[in-house]
C-alpha cells in the first residue's frame, strides 16, 4: 500500500480542504483512486464502452437494454456487477434515457443498498458532502424534485427500499450531492466523457493557480502536481475551463461551421485579438472545421495561431496546452514539416510527463510521433 502524502484539514476562508505532508515534486502522483460510482455521459452512450470508457464506433450493445456498450466480453463482465441493476431500469424506460445526474445516482443507491463496497477508507464519506440545499434558489431546488421525480420512476423497475439509506442520504439530498462534488471524466483529448463521484478529490479547493491537477485513464483518477508543494501547503485544483465550450468535437455540420467561424474571423481579427477569448475559441472550431473536411493546411494556419493564446491561458504544465501542442504537431508531420512538427512533439511531451505521467497511454502516443519524426529527419 502507497504511503500517504496528504490529509485533511480545515483550510481558512473555504472550509475542509487537502494538504500535503510533505514536500512534493512536479509531475509526481499524490493520489489515484476508482470512483465510488460513475456512469458514461449520455451523449457518448454509443460510443464509449461501459466499463474502461474507451471510445469506438463498433461497440458490442447490451442484448438486454439495448444501451450499454462495451469494448469486449472481458468488458462487459467486468461491467457487470455495477450495471446489473441498472439494466432493468435502462429496458424498462426505452427509449428514454434518463440525465447522467440521475443514472448516477442510481448507481450511488444500488451501491449504498448492497452494502458489499463501502467508501470508509475515503477521507470525506459520501454522507459528510455538502448538499447546499438551504443555499439553493427556488429555481434549482424545483428542478431538484424533477429530478427525483424522474429518478423514482427510474428505480420503479428495482423495487428499491430507500429507506435502507443511510441517515441523510434521501434521493433529493443524494441529486444535490452529486450535483455538487460529482467530476466530469474526461479522456486524454480532454473529451467529458463520463461522469463519477470521487469522495475524497471533493476537498479539493479551487485556486487560479493550481498546484494540482486531475488527470484519468479510463475511470481512474489520479492527481498529480504540476509545481513543487511545501508540506503543509494546500492542495488546490482549478474548477473551470475557460475553453470548454471548444472541447465539444464531436459531429457538427462542418462546412456550415468552418464559413460561420471564417468570416466570424475575418470581421473582427483587425480590431480583436486572437488572445481574446472568444476569437480563441473561434480558431479552435475553424481548426476542427478544416480537420474534418481535410483541409490540412487551413487547418494547420488557425493551430498555430491559436498555440500563443493557448500559452497565455493555460501556463505550463497545463494539459490543454499539451494536447492543442499535439494537435498541430500531428498536423504539422502530415503535413512534412518535420522540424516544426519535432519541436511540438518535444513541447507536448515535456508538459505531459508531469501532467499525465509517463505511463500514461498519451504520453506514449506522443513520444512515439517523436521518436517517427526524428527517424524520418535522420533520414534526409
Amino acid at each position: 500500500m502507497e504511503a500517504v502524502i496528504m490529509e485533511r484539514f480545515i483550510s481558512e476562508g473555504k472550509g475542509n480542504g487537502l494538504r500535503a505532508l510533505r514536500e512534493i515534486k512536479p509531475g509526481e502522483v499524490i493520489y489515484s483512486c476508482e470512483p465510488f460510482a460513475f456512469c458514461v455521459a449520455r451523449d457518448f452512450l454509443k460510443t464509449a464502452c461501459q466499463s474502461c470508457l474507451k471510445r469506438g464506433e463498433s461497440l458490442s450493445r447490451c442484448s438486454q437494454c439495448k444501451t450499454a456498450r462495451y469494448c469486449n466480453v472481458q468488458c462487459q463482465k467486468q461491467a457487470w456487477p455495477d450495471h446489473k441493476r441498472e439494466c432493468k431500469c435502462l429496458k424498462h424506460l426505452q427509449p428514454r434515457i434518463p440525465t447522467d445526474s440521475v443514472r448516477l445516482v442510481a448507481r450511488i443507491i444500488f451501491k449504498l443498498l448492497s452494502q458489499s463496497e463501502s467508501d470508509q477508507e475515503e477521507l470525506y464519506s459520501i454522507a459528510e458532502h455538502q448538499s447546499h440545499l438551504a443555499d439553493m434558489s427556488e429555481e434549482k431546488t424545483e428542478g431538484l424534485k424533477h429530478l427525483c421525480t424522474t429518478l423514482q420512476v427510474y428505480l420503479a423497475e428495482e423495487n428499491c427500499d430507500l429507506s435502507r439509506l443511510p441517515s441523510g442520504l434521501d434521493p433529493v439530498s443524494l441529486l444535490a450531492r452529486v450535483t455538487c462534488n460529482c467530476f466530469s471524466i474526461s479522456d486524454g483529448e480532454l473529451q467529458d466523457v463520463g461522469v463519477g463521484l470521487y469522495p475524497s478529490m471533493s476537498l479539493l479547493n479551487h485556486d487560479c493557480q493550481p498546484n494540482c491537477i486531475m488527470m484519468f485513464e479510463g475511470k481512474r483518477l489520479t492527481l498529480r502536481a504540476v509545481r513543487v508543494i511545501r508540506s503543509a501547503e494546500e492542495l488546490t485544483i482549478s474548477y473551470t475551463d475557460i475553453l470548454a465550450p471548444s472541447k465539444d468535437r464531436r459531429s457538427q455540420h462542418w462546412d456550415e461551421l468552418l464559413k460561420e467561424s471564417q468570416a466570424l474571423l475575418h470581421r473582427h481579427s483587425d480590431v480583436v485579438p486572437d488572445r481574446n477569448i472568444y476569437m480563441l475559441r473561434l480558431l479552435d472550431l475553424a481548426m476542427d472545421a478544416c480537420i474534418s473536411l481535410d483541409d490540412y493546411e487551413t487547418a494547420l494556419e488557425y493551430g498555430n495561431r491559436a498555440l500563443g493564446p493557448y500559452k497565455l491561458y493555460f501556463s505550463d504544465p497545463h494539459p490543454s496546452r499539451a494536447v492543442e501542442l499535439l494537435r498541430v504537431g500531428k498536423l504539422q508531420h502530415f503535413l512534412g514539416r518535420l522540424e516544426e512538427a519535432r519541436g511540438s512533439f518535444t513541447q507536448a511531451y515535456s508538459i505531459m510527463s508531469v501532467t499525465h505521467g509517463a505511463a500514461h497511454a498519451l504520453t506514449n502516443q506522443v513520444q512515439r510521433r517523436l521518436s517517427e519524426c526524428q527517424a524520418e529527419l535522420n533520414t534526409l
